[in-house]
């Protein structure tokens, strides 16, 4: 793991307005990879990213915001083991400032992997739809998996701080469910947790206030409506704590149509709150040989403009998927016409790009990261050193272009603007 003296050591210096040019980190050195180019890109004259790490600075100079992420994807995403690497070196800036665990599905309900880093028990017989599914038969949110109770009552218990090295307690959280008036309210136990519950309709979820900070959830769900059972969208855990959430959204073999499948998915969205977005999808766009590269821009277009519309103010990153093989066996050309509509969109449409494709060595780059013990058999997955490893790049893209030096200036004049500003509006 980075040695995080050296990292607190950068930031207090960049907090300092030192100047640096590059981030040293203890990355392992493999000849395929593209070290100089881990960064990301059109950044520089993005109004949506000089708030963004404006935001990052205020959090290291005063730690007194939050910055929540959403991130969203397929199978990469669904195991959380590089994004949980990414949410734990971000939640890591700076002592004492931590964050929450923030959203996430719990999978074991739906009978597919899990992230490592949550226990997750659960009683009661569960239906599940997916956003997989061609014709999904339930409602779906944001995270693009329903589950149904079928039996006459369920119960989940969710242990957050589990197999991670951070203590994600919390004090608030949103069950997003279908939830009404007259809905019956699961109860969190022990009762006295709780200090009040809010009933949000529009956002479909259930928000419980609790009375001191907790690690654990502990849920009982009664179907005493047959005609309306009960649906599960997700989970929040959430506090008050100063720092960064980091938001994991992935479903095994998703696409952009997908999401766009999803109903709920843009007033879901709207309750995260998102200042930062990151789009990882084209994988299984990419695995095919019938690629439609007309399809897949109209797609991410429209994905685009879903989220802008309901999240105007987040600044958006679309990551270009990892190089990979067609039936684990035939070299992959799809994702070069992938990576061009990406940049296509991006700049269309004020986006940042982070092109780990060309990053991690380009076409037939898959061979080399398998070779080296990184890769599992399908060339398409990564094995867990694999994923640590690109956990690493993505913060360490994230370091590169947040302490460039060139922006370091656009960032110091916005804040000298923002400064008269405020003077201007006390002296009024």
């Amino acid at each position: 793991m980075r040695n995080n003296l050296v990292i607190l050591l950068i930031l207090l210096l960049r907090t300092a307005s030192a100047q640096m040019t590059s981030v040293p980190s203890d990355l392992p050195i493999y000849p395929f990879i593209q070290y100089q180019s881990n960064r990301f890109e059109l950044v520089h004259e993005n109004p949506d990213y000089r708030i963004l790490y404006s935001k990052f600075d205020s959090l290291l100079r005063e730690g007194a915001n939050q910055i929540r992420i959403v991130h969203i994807g397929g199978s990469h995403l669904q195991a959380d083991i590089y994004t949980h690497r990414m949410r734990q070196d971000l939640q890591s800036f700076n002592p004492g400032m931590l964050g929450s665990r923030g959203f996430f599905f719990p999978y074991k309900i739906a009978q597919t992997n899990s992230p490592s880093n949550l226990w997750i028990n659960y009683t009661g017989e569960w239906q599940t739809c997916k956003n997989t599914q061609p014709e999904p038969l339930l409602p779906l949110g944001i995270s693009g998996i329903t589950s149904v109770l079928v039996s006459p009552a369920g119960s989940l218990k969710i242990v957050a701080s589990f197999d991670t090295i951070r203590h994600y307690d919390f004090n608030r959280v949103r069950l997003f469910c279908n939830v009404s008036a007259d809905s019956c309210i699961p109860e969190v136990f022990p009762r006295h947790l709780v200090r009040k519950i809010t009933v949000n309709e529009a956002g479909r979820f259930i928000q419980y206030d609790l009375a001191v900070y907790t690690d654990t959830l502990s849920l009982i769900i009664n179907r005493s409506d047959t005609l309306n059972p009960f649906e599960l969208y997700g989970i929040s855990l959430d506090n008050d704590d100063p720092g960064v959430t980091y938001n994991t959204i992935g479903v095994n073999g998703a696409m952009l149509k997908s999401y766009l499948q999803c109903s709920l998915f843009s007033e879901q969205l709207k309750v995260l709150n998102p200042d930062w977005i990151i789009l990882s999808i084209g994988t299984n766009e990419g695995n095919t040989r019938t690629f439609n590269e007309e399809s897949y821009h109209s797609e991410y277009t429209h994905m685009i403009s879903r989220i802008k519309a309901a999240v105007p103010d987040a600044a958006l990153l679309l990551t270009v998927p990892n190089d990979s093989y067609l039936h684990k066996r035939y070299i992959n050309h799809n994702t070069s016409v992938i990576r061009k509509v990406i940049y296509e969109l991006a700049r269309a449409n004020n986006c940042a790009v982070w092109d780990f494709y060309s990053i991690m060595g380009g076409l037939n780059s898959a061979k080399s990261w398998y070779d080296s013990g990184l890769m599992a058999k399908d060339h398409i997955h990564f094995n867990k050193a694999g994923y640590l490893l690109k956990g690493d790049l993505f913060f360490n893209a994230f370091l590169n272009s947040w302490n460039d030096p060139s922006f370091n200036e656009q960032r110091e004049e916005q804040r000298a603007k923002s400064k008269d500003q405020d003077l201007e509006d006390q002296a009024d």
